[in-house]
């Protein structure tokens, strides 16, 4: 029996939402119309697609089955699409990409405006929502360091990032009060649980935050000396890496993307791009040859 697309697609939203609610947003409409679709599929098909409880929709055995094959029917269509549309104008459509404040605005510097340069059908929509994050229905490429993978994705070591310790320029070294990363809704092993081992058990943390960018206003404003990524502290003149921490530490950088995404030109090329410029961009060691798909 043939199964309406435009009713697949809310049975996939649901799946990667979680809910009705959340999947009619995903998708751009209103709950009635995204539940009367839902509810038209499993007449079509003659089973009940999701478990429906306060907690939110769970798949079925059946629904399992239909999400798994509609999710290769959307990446089927947007190959498709890309195929015909690229063969004369290049990667088209629509790309999420979503990692911290501060490594999209150097990709926003660097890379992406050669990219869209050659590519102009191409739009990436930034984001900069920490993890654990919303899963959206457009093709979404996540930079994380310490962050898990979620399901469906997949983490790919993408380089090794340099950090080193900085103060204020200006103002005397002091060497107790610091300023770090704050991420206490981090699972296992995180950042600032790794610097707290290396620096003086008796250290004033002063000030905490979830951004890079943010912490390094604060050193530059005399508030303490800060971990931070050697591509923003080594740039800014108004800051010298700090003489009683040498050393560098090195973060591994991380792509997340679900294999099925990955295959697409659009993701492809973005990562094609990035492993050519982790250095330019972040200072950055590449690991491995990263496989994208490209053509």
């Amino acid at each position: 029996m043939d199964a309406d697309w435009d009713h697949l697609k809310v049975a996939l939203a649901v799946s990667r939402a979680g809910s009705l609610t959340a999947a009619a947003h995903m998708l751009g409409m209103d709950q009635t119309t995204a539940g009367r679709r839902l509810s038209a599929l499993e007449a079509q098909l003659e089973n009940p697609l999701f478990i429906r409880a306060k907690s939110g929709f769970s798949a079925t055995e059946a629904g399992q089955v239909v999400i798994d094959n509609a999710k290769t029917i959307e990446t089927q269509l947007a190959q498709m699409q890309e195929t015909l549309d690229s063969a004369r104008e290049g990667a088209v459509g629509l790309l999420r990409v979503m990692g911290n404040t501060w490594m999209l605005q150097k990709l926003a510097e660097t890379v992406l405006p050669t990219l869209l340069e050659h590519h102009p059908r191409l739009e990436i929509r930034l984001s900069n929502h920490l993890p654990p994050v919303s899963v959206y229905s457009e093709p979404t490429v996540s930079l994380w360091f310490d962050a898990a993978a979620a399901p469906p994705d997949q983490a790919i070591p993408l380089c090794s990032v340099p950090y080193a310790t900085y103060h204020a320029r200006n103002r005397t070294e002091k060497t107790n009060d610091w300023v770090q990363f704050q991420d206490d809704i981090a699972q296992g092993p995180s950042f600032s649980r790794q610097l707290r081992k290396r620096i003086n058990p008796n250290a004033n943390v002063r000030l905490t935050a979830t951004d890079a960018q943010v912490l390094q206003a604060a050193v530059r404003a005399g508030a303490g000396q800060c971990v931070l990524p050697m591509c923003l502290g080594d740039a800014d003149p108004a800051l010298k890496r700090s003489q009683s921490h040498k050393g560098e530490i090195r973060r591994v950088l991380h792509v997340h993307v679900s294999p099925e995404v990955q295959l697409l030109k659009r993701v492809a090329l973005f990562i094609d791009a990035l492993r050519h410029s982790v250095e330019d961009i972040f200072s950055a060691e590449l690991l491995g040859e990263q496989r994208t798909g490209a053509k």
